[in-house]
Parts: C-alpha cells; structure tokens; sequence
C-alpha cells in the first residue's frame, strides 16, 4: 500500500504544487476549495481549541492558577497543544502534496536582518498606534488606559519548560495561523487584504485576556508581520521575529 506523501518528501510531477502570479501555490487539482477550506477549519479548530478557551475563561473573570506546580501542568499542556498542532499541519499538508516551502518555509541569508527590522517595528509601532486610543480613552472616561497587568498569568519564571515553550511557540502560531492561513485563503481565490484581516483576527481571538490596551498593540505587531509575509511570501523572518520578542519578554519577567 502505498504512503501518502509528507510536506518534507521531494516534490514529484504529479503531487508538486504549482505557483500563481501572487506567488501562493495552487493545491493539486484534486482537492477542491472546499475541501481545502475544510482542512484549514480543522488545522484551527484543533491548534486553537485550548487557547481560546483558556483565553475566554480569563477574559470572563476565571482565575488564574498561580502555584508553581500548575503553572509547569499549564506549560506542558501548551507545550502538548503545540507539538500535536504541528504535527497535524505536516499531515494534511503532506496529503495535499504540499511542502514547507510552499507556505514561505525558505531559508536565506537575509532573514535575519529582516527578522531585527521586524523586531523593532514591532517594539516601536505599537507605541504609536495606542496613542490615539488612549488619548481618545482619556477624552471620554477622564483616566488614562492602562496596560492590564500579565504577571498572574505568565508568571512561569525562567525554567527549561518555559524556555522551550518560547522556542516552540513561534512556529507555532505563524506556521499556522500566519503562513498556513493566510496562503490557504488567497489560494482559493481571497484578497490579500481578507487573508491578512483574518489572520490577524483569528490571531487576536485567543489573546483578548490581555486587556484593550495589551490587544491594541498585539493587533498592530500582528498586522506587521501579515503584511511583511503577504508582500513577501516568507515566514522565516516572521518566526524569528516573534522569537526574539517572546524571549524578550521572558528574560524581563514578562512571561
């Protein structure tokens, strides 16, 4: 019997992927839009089920584990969801006939500098966004907006766990909810405008326990980094990028 193909097997004439003007790789002439609607809504039904739960409980009032001992559960559940999540994008990539480099899995020289600029603007920009917003706050309510506070909630600490999880949790959420998505819905006929709002929505949606202010200036990085892999078809930088801001977080104390 034969195996069905995987995103790491040598692309063939019959299962190779073909390029389009925007640059998006069309899926084998076998799997019909719908059908690569219907994997894509399974690929995040399954990666962000526990995260968005999670992130409602908090938003709703829930508490909080804070204990040491949950806290490392919390991390390896995350550290479960993830890995699984990559696993099953591999797999349903693999059965289209799809590769990494198809969703902008491309190795360069060059992608370091532009995961610094992406860094940076991401550090920067969202100082210039919340602005209006808070002074718009203020205007209304007399009361500055201010940032909720996250130690309760990523109070993990520097352990092996949490340094882990900070390495993983990058491809993570730009192999799937970046590249993955965004390359799916201009594959089957989306604008490139749709692709980066609703990446940045699905993003957003399992980070809104953070507060306005916290989600103001996530949606302005998330933006940044939509618009950087739509312009140039390239997850690398982006994946490096939210590494190295994740990593600064947790060596702060952010996390």
């Amino acid at each position: 019997m034969r195996m069905p193909p995987t995103c790491f097997d040598p692309p063939s004439s019959a299962s190779a992927a073909t390029g389009t003007s925007s640059g998006i790789p069309e899926v084998t002439s076998r799997w019909t839009r719908f059908q690569q609607l219907q994997h894509l809504g399974i690929v995040l039904a399954v990666s962000l089920a526990r995260p968005l739960a999670g992130s409602t409980c908090v938003l709703v009032g829930g508490s909080v584990p804070t204990d040491p001992l949950q806290q490392r559960y919390r991390l390896i559940g995350a550290l479960i969801t993830e890995t699984t999540s990559l696993l099953l994008l591999w797999y349903v990539m693999g059965r289209q006939g799809r590769f990494l480099h198809n969703i902008g899995w491309k190795l360069r020289l060059t992608d370091i500098p532009h995961a610094i600029g992406l860094f940076v603007c991401a550090i920067l920009v969202p100082v210039f966004a919340t602005i209006p917003v808070e002074y718009a706050y203020w205007a209304f309510s007399r009361h500055w907006l201010v940032p909720k506070s996250l130690d309760g909630i990523f109070g993990f600490g520097i352990s092996f766990l949490s340094i882990v999880f900070v390495c993983l949790n990058p491809f993570f959420e730009e192999l799937i909810v970046r590249a993955y998505t965004m390359s799916e819905i201009m594959s089957v006929g989306g604008t490139t405008g749709m692709a980066i709002v609703i990446s940045v929505a699905v993003q957003m949606s399992y980070h809104l326990y953070q507060g306005l202010a916290n989600a103001i200036a996530l949606t302005a990085v998330f933006t940044i980094f939509s618009i950087y892999y739509a312009q140039t078809k390239r997850i690398l930088p982006v994946v490096l990028a939210h590494l190295f801001m994740d990593m600064t977080f947790l060596f702060r104390g952010g996390f």
